[in-house]
């Protein structure tokens, strides 16, 4: 037994991470995979967004663009090279990237605004496109020539608050199951068609007769990982109005109960906290034949030498498809607080060419936003070239976007928190009543 399994599940909980912290892995997914996105997704401090200067004039030719975004080491090359790309295209001084750690990104940027110091645009989670959009802090998309029926559903869903589009997507993604084939054989398991849907019972038995092997089976974010066995059971943080919390349903709580002993008491499943080791990390060590996965991830997997293929998520009793969240990186302009309008919108009008959207897997693992960029020869040849990446287009479809809400980043915050405390042993009804009751407060 490694070093990494020698302590047990519920030490490993309590010394990986604070309670209040969450990781949207999705929304930082580099071209190795390699980056921690651990993430407050509250962020940010009361009203900051609501106020500053009104400055959107200039982007004359020569004149740099300044651009945000969280430090991502696998997607720093990437972004420079857009960079030249965009200086080329539109006859720009060139691009100041501007990088801030991902714990503080939101605080940064929703101070900036009214100090006057606002990028020409900034990169989003999706958790926070809903707060700008509420404020008024981004510009109008739609307003500015943008249409929102070019992007696939989540996509556009994440980047929409309101009725009106405030950022455009790079990429959206998905969340999978990813197997070890070796080790299933080694179990004796038949390793499943990379289509194939295991409903929770089978999977329940693969989960058994891995970890009598290996002695884990499933490597998953404490909190993530929870939200997609309550989305792929059918249900999610609101109900279909977005009226009251969802959170504590029976689905919700069957979930609950469905993984808790696995993780509490047999060890079969690892649930990670952010700031330690994740779930991508136990899987190439070898401590899991089975982790919580992105398309995101597919780079670094592909270069793991390891025989792995995605499956969909399983779904439980409650719902006949997998559904997990999409995620991805979402730009928008300031409205205010110094930013150049005209700057900001060229950089969109870039992220939102075929050039871009056509290659954005090739790139870094995701999967495009526009719907057309599905259809082209390139994105098609990939698919082929790379068939493993045929379960991510199939599932794409299934892909949940997260409540438009400008406090979603505080739901997934408090449900997260509840998450962890049940896997240290937290009566799951309890803990979930009261994830509940705060986002019905923020309701």
């Amino acid at each position: 037994m490694s070093n990494r399994r020698s302590i047990s599940r519920r030490k490993i909980l309590s010394l990986t991470g604070s309670a209040g912290v969450a990781g949207l892995a999705g929304c930082m997914g580099g071209d190795d995979g390699s980056t921690n996105t651990s993430t407050n997704g509250g962020g940010g401090s009361g009203d900051e967004t609501s106020s500053g200067t009104d400055s959107n004039s200039g982007g004359s030719s020569g004149e740099k663009a300044t651009l945000w975004a969280w430090n991502d080491p696998g997607l720093t090359p990437i972004r420079k090279e857009q960079g030249k790309e965009f200086k080329n295209k539109f006859d720009v001084g060139g691009v100041d990237w501007q990088y801030y750690p991902f714990e503080n990104y939101l605080s940064k940027a929703t101070s900036a605004i009214p100090a006057g110091n606002a990028p020409d645009s900034l990169a989003l989670s999706v958790l926070w496109v809903s707060r700008f959009g509420s404020k008024g802090a981004a510009v109008d998309l739609e307003a500015n020539g943008f249409n929102a029926d070019d992007y696939v559903p989540a996509a556009r869903n994440n980047a929409s608050y309101d009725g009106k589009l405030w950022a455009v997507p790079w990429y959206a993604d998905c969340r999978l199951l990813c197997i070890n084939r070796s080790m299933f054989k080694e179990a004796g398991l038949e390793v499943p068609d990379p289509t194939y849907r295991p409903s929770w019972d089978e999977w329940e038995t693969w989960v058994t007769e891995l970890s009598k092997t290996h002695g884990t089976a499933y490597s998953m974010p404490a909190g993530e990982g929870f939200d997609s066995f309550v989305l792929s059971n059918g249900s999610g943080y609101l109900s279909e109005d977005g009226t009251e919390a969802r959170i504590n349903s029976d689905a919700a709580l069957e979930a609950a109960n469905f993984l808790q002993p696995k993780i509490v008491e047999d060890d079969s499943i690892l649930a990670r906290n952010p700031g330690g080791t994740s779930a991508v990390e136990d899987f190439l060590a070898g401590e899991a034949p089975m982790f919580y996965a992105g398309s995101w991830h597919f780079p670094r997997l592909r270069k793991s030498g390891l025989d792995w293929q995605y499956n969909p998520h399983p779904s439980g009793p409650n719902a006949d498809v997998s559904h997990t969240w999409s995620a991805g990186v979402f730009y928008s302009v300031p409205s205010r607080g110094g930013a150049s309008k005209e700057l900001g919108l060229k950089w969109l009008e870039y992220i939102d060419s075929m050039e871009v959207q056509k290659n954005v897997t090739k790139a870094m693992g995701g999967f495009p936003g526009r719907k057309d960029a599905y259809e082209t020869d390139a994105f098609q040849q990939y698919l082929e070239d790379n068939p493993k990446l045929k379960t991510v287009a199939q599932e794409m479809e299934n892909t949940k976007a997260f409540p438009s809400h400008p406090e979603v980043s505080k739901m997934w915050n408090t449900v997260h928190t509840q998450a962890q405390s049940m896997w240290q042993g937290e009566d799951p009804e309890k803990a979930l009543d009261k994830a509940a009751q705060e986002i019905n407060a923020l309701l």
